[in-house]
Parts: structure tokens; sequence; C-alpha cells
């Protein structure tokens, strides 16, 4: 007993060690990821602010996203249209998409001026883990470092049947964009440190 508490004691010391050294930043609450579904007869969007992420650096050159997004805090403006998606995706076992990138890096001219970078990750959808790239643009506006991204995820890729109307499925591709806003000072003061 007296190994496993001195095991505990060393775990619990690096963790409070390591987290000293680290930058987290979580997404500000003007933050807002969209997703974009059609069928013939007509296009939707979703919207969400109700998410919880943000970046995790342990230096600026080894910065992670991090995003868990509630299923159903997406709103199109049709509580039918949202329940049916709901259902679809089977909401009540599969709750929550996430989204964990690799490693990328945040550098002096992405601070002052903005640049566009490319993002690798692993979405959590429906629960399937698949890879995906994408290509985000990084900007400081006012207060905020703000990212933007564009990318698709394909239904049949994450085993979620695609609903009808009038026998016809909607599509299988369906768009996402993420605006992503965090504090700038965060980072700028993570650098002088």
């Amino acid at each position: 007993t007296d190994l496993m508490k001195k095991c505990i004691l060393i775990l619990l010391l690096s963790v409070f060690i390591s987290s000293d050294n680290e930058l987290i930043v979580p997404f500000d609450s003007k933050s807002e990821i969209s997703y974009f579904g059609s069928h013939p007869a007509h296009d939707w969007t979703g919207v969400t602010s109700d998410f919880k992420g943000g970046i995790v650096c342990n230096n600026l050159n080894d910065c992670t996203i991090k995003v868990q997004i509630p299923i159903d805090s997406f709103d199109s403006g049709n509580s039918s249209r949202d329940s049916n998606m709901l259902y679809y995706v089977e909401a009540n076992k599969f709750r929550y998409v996430t989204f964990f990138s690799n490693s990328f890096s945040i550098n002096d001219e992405t601070l002052a001026i903005g640049t566009s970078i490319q993002i690798e990750g692993v979405i959590d959808f429906h629960g399937i883990k698949r890879k995906t790239s994408m290509n985000v643009l990084i900007s400081p506006q006012d207060e905020f470092l703000n990212g933007i991204a564009d990318f698709e995820i394909r239904l049949n890729d994450h085993n979620v049947e695609r609903p009808s109307l009038l026998f016809i499925p909607i599509s299988n591709i369906i768009k996402i964009k993420c605006n992503l806003y965090c504090q700038l000072s965060k980072f700028k003061d993570f650098v002088q440190e």
C-alpha cells in the first residue's frame, strides 16, 4: 500500500506540474458550428453555439483542438426536422459529436496577421471514428483569434441511415462550417512567459 500511495502521489504531481506549462483557451460563446443538409426539395442548416472545446497548447508548436458537441443542440429552425435528425443519428445512444485534432503550430505571424493551415484529426460521429482533414483560416479579429473551417462528412461513412422525403433520400454529404473564437490575449501572454 505504501508503494501504491507513492505511485498515486507521483501521478498527481506529474499532472499538476505539466498543467502549469499548458495553455488551455476555451472557445468563446460567440463561436458557432453549422451543418448543411440537402435534398432535391429543399436545403437546410442546423446551427449550434452550445458546445465545449478549445485549443490546448503545450507550447505554440504543439497545439490541438478539442470539441464536444451535443447532437441535440443543433437547431434548424424546424422542430419536426430536428426531431427527425435526432432519430436517424440515434442521439439517444450517440449523444455527442467529437473532434480531436493532431498537433499543429501557432506562430507569431498567425497571431499578428493570420494564416491558413491544414489541420488533421479524428471526428467521432454516430459511434464511428474517421480521420478528416480541413483547411483552417486563422486570423486575429479585435480581441479574438478566429478560426474558420469548412469540411464534409458522409453519412454512410458513419453508418447513418439517410431519411427520405417523397421516397428520395437526403444527400449523403453533410457540409460542416466552424466559426470559432478564442481570446487572443491568452496566446500572446503564453508567448511572453
